[in-house]
Parts: C-alpha cells; sequence; structure tokens
C-alpha cells in the first residue's frame, strides 16, 4: 500500500484579517473524555478563541481511544475550520488507574458517535507546526496528563518558550484530591510530566480541583443544550447522559465540569481569583501527583493558580455558549 504523507500548514494572520488578529490561537492537549469534549465544544463555539491543533495524550482513557474519541467529536461537530489532529504519548507505569468507570468504556458514555477517519499527525508536528505559526501568541490548553507538554519541554526548550501560556487542569492544592484523597487524577497520572511542567518558569496557569469541582451540569442543564439546535450543544448533551445517569457518588444527579472551567480561564479571565506560588508535586509512592503550595525558592518558577470561581456566571456563560444564545457575561 503506498504510504499517504500528510502536510500540515496554519494559515499566518496578517493585518487585513482583523477577525483572526483578535481570535487567541489555541492548541488543546486532552485525555479526550466527556469533561474533556465539553471543553473542546466551548472553545469551537467561541469566535475569542482560534483551536489551531487538538492533540491527545492517554488518562481518562488509553492513547488511541483519546485520539479516536476526537475524531469522533469533530466529525460531529463538523466545525468549519477543522483543527489539526495530534497522536501524543500514553504513560507506562505499572497499576494506572482511568476514567472509564464515570465515563464509559470509551470515555465517551458508550454513545453512537462515527470516526471518519480524519489525518492524524505526530504531536511533535503538531505542537511545531501550531507555536511556529502563531507567532509567539499561542496558548496551550493542557487537560489532561501533562505527558505531551513535558516531553515538548524537554526535547525543544526553546520552542516551548514560544507559547505564550499554558492553561491546565490539575492539581487539589487547597483541598481534597480525587486519588487518594490528596492528589488530583491528571498530575497522578503524570506526576513527574507535571513537575518538570510547572518548575520550567514558563507561563503557566493552574485551574485546581477544589475551583474546577465547583460547576457541574445537571438534567436541566442538559435538556437546555439538547433543545438549543447546534450541534455543540447536541451532541454535549448525548455524552452527558451517561455520567448523569451512572455517577453514584456523592454528586449523583450532576457532572462536573473539569476540563471545561479550565477552558472558561481563557475565555473569561476576569471570573476567577487567583494567586501566584511555587507548587511542589510529589513524583513517587502512593501519594504521586499530590501538589502542596513551596515557600521560597526561585519566584521565576512561579505560576498562576486560581482559588475561587463566580460558578453562577460560569455556568450561565458556557450554556449560553454552547448554545449560541446572545448575552455572556
Amino acid at each position: 500500500m503506498r504510504k499517504r504523507t500528510i502536510r500540515i500548514r496554519f494559515a499566518r494572520a496578517t493585518c487585513q484579517e482583523s477577525e483572526r488578529v483578535l481570535s487567541t490561537p489555541l492548541l488543546i492537549d486532552t485525555d479526550m473524555g466527556i469533561d474533556d469534549a465539553a471543553a473542546v465544544c466551548l472553545a469551537l463555539a467561541n469566535e475569542a478563541v482560534d483551536v489551531r491543533a487538538i492533540v491527545g495524550v492517554g488518562g481518562n482513557v488509553d492513547l488511541e481511544q483519546a485520539v479516536t474519541n476526537i475524531d469522533r467529536l469533530l466529525t460531529a461537530l463538523n466545525p468549519p475550520a477543522m483543527p489539526v489532529i495530534g497522536r501524543g504519548m500514553d504513560q507506562v507505569a505499572e497499576g494506572l488507574v482511568d476514567r472509564r468507570s464515570v465515563l464509559g468504556k470509551d470515555g465517551f458514555g458508550e454513545v453512537d458517535l462515527a470516526a471518519s477517519g480524519l489525518p492524524v499527525v505526530g504531536f511533535r508536528e503538531a505542537y511545531r507546526e501550531a507555536i511556529e505559526s502563531a507567532g509567539g501568541e499561542l496558548t496551550v490548553l493542557a487537560i489532561g496528563p501533562l505527558t505531551n507538554v513535558a516531553t515538548i519541554l524537554r526535547e525543544s526548550p526553546e520552542l516551548a518558550r514560544s507559547i505564550r501560556r499554558i492553561y491546565v487542569m490539575g492539581g487539589a492544592v487547597l483541598g481534597k484530591g480525587n486519588i487518594a484523597g490528596v492528589a488530583e487524577f491528571n498530575f497522578h497520572r503524570d506526576p513527574v510530566a507535571a513537575a518538570a511542567v510547572l518548575a520550567s518558569g514558563l507561563n503557566i496557569t493552574v485551574s485546581p480541583l477544589e475551583v474546577t469541582s465547583h460547576v457541574s451540569l445537571d438534567e436541566s442543564n442538559v435538556a437546555h443544550l439538547a433543545a438549543s439546535g447546534y450541534r455543540t450543544g447536541e451532541v454535549l448533551a448525548r455524552l452527558l447522559a451517561f455520567p448523569i445517569e451512572h455517577d453514584a457518588g456523592p454528586q449523583r444527579g450532576k457532572f462536573q465540569l473539569h476540563d471545561a472551567v479550565a477552558a472558561a480561564g481563557v475565555l473569561w479571565p476576569s471570573l476567577f481569583m487567583r494567586t501566584r506560588m511555587r507548587l511542589e508535586i510529589t513524583t513517587e509512592g502512593e501519594h504521586a501527583g499530590r501538589s502542596k503550595p513551596a515557600l521560597g525558592g526561585d519566584p521565576n518558577t512561579q505560576i498562576d493558580l486560581l482559588t475561587a470561581v463566580n460558578a453562577g456566571d460560569l455556568l450561565e456563560n458556557l450554556l449560553e455558549s454552547l448554545c449560541h444564545e446572545a448575552f455572556v457575561v
């Protein structure tokens, strides 16, 4: 069989393209489950960002399933400008947990969404093209384990330092974690990567579990999405049915939108309170992934930590964006 060569190119913004200049070029790095899908739908529905690439990573599901889910979501949404899909890395440590028990065997609530075989490139190529085409303006939204980001930082540090800002969903800093009560899933899945990225000195904003857990959707919200008449709302409503019906935890009947809250940090930063600090990540043992405030040290390695959110306004903005309604706070 003849091997196809896939070439990807990104349009470079010019002063004549005022709409493109006003949009933030965005690369999303995701272990594509249902909450990740909510974040991607939100980004694609918002003209303030220009989603250039979506790169898969292992986490909620294995890497291949994550990449397949990216294809399935984009096929269902059929956005006007199709982002590049990148295949990233999985984690290899023994005994790692995933989130299939909450998200379904496929991470997508076992909903019948078909993949169409969209082209896939290596994550290094996807990152390089997105960074270089953005001219120092690229934002990265990392809503899965930080395996890919840490690899780019290690292998191509100068390239990584051309990223304008990285928004991370991860950590449980001032509250309880969802792994062993102390760690958050993304950081636990690859704690070494989390430690390397957060100590890199890059411009990083972290959305921790104690903030993202304040925003959730219930059945009435899902009905609102389903009745929107727009693909983003309709597709997401189908995905959300499974976790809302099957979650037996304290949030029964609701689904927390951790990754969509991190995306909201890009779109509506005024809805959050934040502080500057360094974070120390436990990299091994039963508490791997635990994130703690670190005193002293190099101030250049501090990150912006989100500490509070206006959950009511954020939920309103989210629903109005996904349903293409008129008013956003």
